[in-house]
């Protein structure tokens, strides 16, 4: 992104930059559902996700630092490249010491014989909740658009949506794995609560709902992996991650659309329409619930 000299070009970035996350994230997923029987479903995707968070708060702190001293957004993405290169030395040292994390397993992690339709279920619920679950970029645009805070404190707003994200990936996880549906129940309920308040016009309503979006994403990066990680089959976990990311990121792209277009026209609706998306999701987890084979 620091070398991009143009709209095209910095699109082309973050297409591929969609691409590598795409054939990451389920191998990511499955490589974890290794160590789920001992430590936790809830606890292990609760974990990878506050470090996922952390790295997501730091960088657009970063960016925001390097405009207050007067810097550009190309300085910023240049200063990005110290965490990539950290982040591929981390993966070859995960590699030399855990070469082959089926080896991890304790006990039988994956016990389903093929796809069952909890998983489906759980895919389609999934949908619904991304459709409601806005992009930080279309918030900040409201933001800038609104006037309600100024260009460099936007990325400050990301980061402090992404700290509480963290702490709240750490909470649910953990209570997820003691009172497991009724703790993604409350996530997608408190995301919900997140659009009325963005859209009320002012600062003080927007930066409440701040920790809302990070629940929102904490239920999506956290919850959503430790049910579908409940019900993969044995076996194609690669397969079942991918599979449900599919489904999410279909989900997401009709979602993305649609607040788009209706941005223009209603913020009334855009805000309907969201809030209609994720508590459409409820009925859908819970149906989904009962149709597992074997409570967990």
């Amino acid at each position: 992104m620091a070398l991009a000299g143009s709209w095209q070009m910095a699109g082309a970035f973050l297409l591929l930059e969609r691409i590598g996350r795409a054939i990451r994230k389920p191998t990511v997923e499955a490589m974890l559902s290794y160590t789920t029987g001992t430590l936790g479903k809830g606890w292990v995707y609760g974990l990878n996700t506050a470090l996922d968070e952390i790295g997501a708060t730091l960088g657009p702190l970063i960016v925001a630092l390097v405009l207050f001293l007067g810097g550009n957004y190309r300085a910023a993405y240049a200063l990005l490249l110290i965490s990539a290169l950290l982040t591929l030395g981390s993966l070859t040292v995960a590699r030399i010491n855990f070469p082959l994390p089926s080896r991890l397993e304790e006990g039988q992690t994956a016990s389903a014989q093929g796809f069952t339709p909890a998983y489906w279920f759980y895919m389609l619920a999934g949908a619904f909740f991304a459709a409601g679950l806005m992009s930080f970029e279309l918030i900040a645009y409201h933001l800038a658009k609104a006037k309600l805070v100024g260009e460099p404190w936007i990325p400050a707003m990301l980061g402090f949506s992404t700290g509480c994200g963290v702490i709240a990936s750490l909470v649910l996880g953990k209570l997820y794995d003691r009172l497991g549906m009724p703790v993604v129940c409350a996530g997608v309920l408190l995301s919900s609560l997140f659009a009325p308040l963005v859209f009320q016009g002012s600062l003080t309503a927007a930066l409440l709902a701040m920790p809302l979006w990070g629940i929102g994403y904490a239920t999506q990066d956290t919850l959503l992996k430790a049910l579908i990680a409940g019900v993969l089959p044995e076996g194609k976990r690669n397969t079942a991650f991918g599979l449900f990311y599919i489904g999410y990121g279909i989900g997401w792209l009709i979602g993305s659309v649609a607040t788009g277009l209706l941005y223009d026209q209603s913020h009334v609706a855009l805000v309907v329409f969201v809030v209609a998306a994720q508590l459409a999701s409820l009925p859908l987890f819970l149906f989904a619930r009962q149709q597992e084979p074997r409570s967990r």
